[in-house]
């Protein structure tokens, strides 16, 4: 059975603008009110994802509150044991350990542990199946997190109010990448958030960045028809390039980079999102770009149709591009030749603000029940979506041989009996 396309899974009481995965069974939303005193919160929500007999669902785990002011970006990276989540926050970077922590349940009051074995015994058999769901000796152990703030620094300078637009860990961790308001490029030092460069990138503001998957190379986005390529060892600006449509009537969204069929040593692409400068009754139409890795000259461009891009995300694999939009819609792209795969017109209420691939793997397909990808979408309407695409059936090469000798076999057979 085909799973319900856009279903909601999760809904919070907060406006959310952050989603990343954690892993093959957690993800972290973040979001709020900001300073505006309407009770609305500010916080950082941690979800597990389940398949129940209703499909796909999430529940809260972790919940760490921000006080008065709202994350409107971040990021997250995962060194093998714990996570690190960068968030811009206002005009600062605040930096988040994400650690496992395993929750025992607590035992009765009154009963020791020999008791407890004791009664075990007595209620061996039959009186097992009267156990109380509600008596905490009888709950498993569970996984949350524990939510740590490392450091943080103003991270932005622009005169009419600082604010953070787009942040990014370097794939080895020793790196955040920040860009706001000012149009500069700053780079720190993830231990104590130390300035490593302060480059004045952009006459706007930067409205998106990413760094390559080798490291050694920043991407930055503002509001106009080229993206800059910097060096990451010296931070000087590696070069410039335009979009390849008309002057004048396109400009860059939003940039991610994604492997080539999940392989490093296959090499990588960037792919862009681009969207028309002006508003006109007949709308312009988007478009999504791929662009090679390492000369970053473009290879495939293809037009997203008139619903107007907000969001873009990369698979770990980098199969599946996907995009949100400004109506609340969401698609997804095959990467090597962006052909639409998936559409969920007006999924949300308002526009996308983010979204994120799970990574996909043996036990996220036990849990996805066996999707070819999981897309997490987000919005201010308060909810957490997911799409998911069943996976195309597939036949080993040895049946196609048989059902070929059958076939022939068949086929000597009918003309023989009718002596041809």
């Amino acid at each position: 059975m085909a799973p319900e396309r856009g279903k909601s899974i999760a809904k919070s009481n907060f406006p959310m603008y952050v989603v990343k995965a954690l892993g093959e069974r957690h993800f972290l939303v973040a979001g709020g009110g900001g300073q505006a005193k309407t009770g609305v919160s500010n916080a950082i929500e941690i979800y597990e994802i389940k398949l129940t007999e209703d499909g796909f669902n999430a529940g809260s785990v972790c919940r760490y509150d921000l006080g008065t002011q709202a994350p409107m970006n971040g990021c997250t990276m995962y060194d093998g044991r714990n996570h690190l989540f960068a968030a811009g926050l206002d005009d600062e970077c605040h930096l988040f350990s994400l650690k496992y922590k395993v929750i025992s349940p607590t035992k009765p009051a009154g009963k020791t542990e020999n008791s407890s074995s004791t009664e075990a015994v007595r209620r061996k058999g039959k009186d097992t199946k009267n156990t109380d769901p509600n008596d905490s000796s009888n709950q498993t152990k569970h996984l949350t997190f524990q939510v740590e703030k490392l450091s943080s620094v103003t991270s932005d300078f622009c005169k009419d109010g600082g604010y953070q637009k787009c942040v990014k860990i370097g794939p080895d961790r020793s790196i955040i990448a920040t860009g706001g308001g000012d149009g500069h490029l700053r780079v720190w030092k993830t231990d104590g958030l130390v300035k490593l460069h302060d480059i004045d990138a952009h006459k706007n503001e930067i409205d998106d960045l990413d760094i390559s998957p080798k490291g050694d190379k920043i991407v930055t986005i503002s509001k106009g028809s080229c993206f800059s390529v910097w060096n990451t060892k010296d931070g000087k600006k590696h070069l410039d390039m335009e979009w390849p449509g008309k002057p004048g009537e396109h400009r860059f969204r939003a940039c991610r980079f994604g492997l080539k069929e999940g392989d490093m040593k296959k090499g990588y692409n960037l792919y862009t999102i681009n969207i028309p400068i002006k508003r006109q009754s007949t709308p312009d139409p988007c478009f999504i770009a791929q662009w090679d890795g390492e000369s970053y000259k473009p290879k495939l461009v293809m037009n997203a149709g008139t619903e107007v891009l907000s969001s873009l995300a990369v698979s770990n694999d980098g199969i599946y591009v996907g995009v949100g939009m400004i109506t609340g819609s969401v698609a997804v792209y095959i990467s090597f030749n962006l052909q639409k795969l998936y559409y969920v017109k007006e999924a949300h209420s308002i526009f996308v603000t983010g979204l994120d691939f799970m990574p996909m793997s043996e036990s996220t397909k036990a849990v996805s029940d066996s999707q070819d990808f999981t897309l997490l979408s987000i919005s201010a309407d308060n909810t957490v979506r997911v799409h998911q695409e069943p996976t195309r059936a597939s036949f080993h090469v040895i049946y196609v041989l048989l059902g070929v000798i059958l076939l022939l076999v068949a086929l000597f057979w009918l003309m023989s009996e009718l002596g041809l």
